[in-house]
């Protein structure tokens, strides 16, 4: 009898475990699986996600997370950039600097464009071969880097996502 306690008791605490780890995983990653026909292929996050996006701005952003999301093929560059702020105040000033530099010109991006969306704008550029787009929803700021033959069939997709 105690045998077949301590043989289920087991099993339970197995699955319990398993149940905790899938809630928190499933929370933490508010991203959408699929864009498009492209599948999520893997997703980078804590200190290497932290490093790389300050490496790519040359400088520490405020930033509380940040997450980036591999789409498609293994050899692919479709690439969201996920920034989590602490105040949606934060991620609306460092989105507005990088739109003027940007507007300023640089030699790796095209113009940009902008259309209005309900709470802000969302910018459109290219460069480096690729169609990118950036905005923020609430305290999070999203850059879309997707090939242009792409570009069309994961907009809708990704702009329709609820990050929140």
């Amino acid at each position: 009898m105690v045998k077949l306690f301590l043989k289920n008791s087991a099993f339970i605490l197995f699955l319990s475990l398993l149940s905790v780890v899938g809630c928190v995983k499933g929370k933490d990653d508010n991203i959408p699986q699929k864009l498009g026909g492209l599948e999520l292929l893997k997703v980078v996050r804590g200190d290497e996600a932290d490093d790389f996006v300050n490496k790519m701005h040359g400088k520490k952003l405020g930033v509380k997370k940040n997450l980036i999301a591999y789409y498609g093929s293994k050899n692919s560059r479709n690439i969201l950039y996920i920034s989590v702020y602490e105040k949606a105040e934060e991620a609306k000033a460092d989105l507005q600097s990088m739109a003027i530099k940007m507007a300023q010109g640089t030699a790796v991006f095209t113009p940009l464009k902008f259309d209005k969306m309900e709470n802000g704008v969302r910018f459109r550029t290219e460069g480096m071969g690729l169609i990118h787009y950036f905005y923020r929803v609430d305290n999070i700021l999203i850059w879309w880097q997707v090939e242009p033959d792409k570009a069309d069939s994961t907009i809708s997709d990704l702009f329709n996502f609820n990050l929140n």
